[in-house]
């Protein structure tokens, strides 16, 4: 789905290059329950949900503003597999997840590791994007220590095409630091 399908105000959204890397590594073709950890505008929360229609989708923001655009993005995709609870994760739910994506996780990152892994099936996958390095750095460090497997690293840089004066120019979009890895039977 092209970002401009989305509807956006001031909350950051998963660009469609980095929502598209994710979305492939969360494996949700057969997946029952998705799990959307810092949802912002729900751009991965929408993109899930409507490309796989028979999955349940959970996406837990505390912001009020995200939620709302989140909300407004369900309607304009009419989308009936999506609940949205506000919240700053960890919040109380029952386990069973296929999938978890974490967009966003605050200072408290090391909780939601563990809270993810308790609410994980067996070989269910954990998706994770940064931007800060320091993030990214504790997160894998966490996940290794933690006991996830198969922990596939990769950074995404995508530059989209832009005027400058009479030409043309790459502007770079952040850098983007995807982890992806499974949960172990322990």
């Amino acid at each position: 789905m092209r970002n401009s399908e989305f509807i956006t105000g001031k909350v950051p959204i998963t660009k469609e290059e980095v929502r598209a890397i994710s979305i492939n590594k969360l494996d949700l073709i057969n997946a029952k329950r998705f799990l959307d950890i810092g949802a912002g505008t729900g751009t991965i929360s929408v993109e899930a949900a409507y490309h796989y229609p028979n999955l349940e989708v959970t996406s837990i923001e505390f912001k009020s503003e995200a939620i709302d655009l989140i909300n407004k993005n369900i309607d304009k995709f009419k989308l009936k597999n999506v609940e949205v609870k506000k919240g700053y994760a960890p919040i109380d739910l029952d386990g069973g997840f296929d999938a978890i994506f974490i967009g966003g996780s605050g200072e408290n990152l090391e909780e939601i590791i563990n809270w993810s892994k308790s609410l994980l099936n067996i070989g269910g996958k954990l998706v994770a994007n940064f931007i800060i390095v320091d993030s990214f750095n504790k997160t894998l460090r966490l996940l290794r220590e933690s006991g996830f497997l198969n922990i596939d690293v990769c950074v995404l840089n995508v530059s989209k095409l832009e005027s400058l004066g009479s030409g043309e120019y790459f502007k770079p979009l952040n850098p983007i630091y995807i982890i992806s890895c499974e949960r172990g039977g322990n």
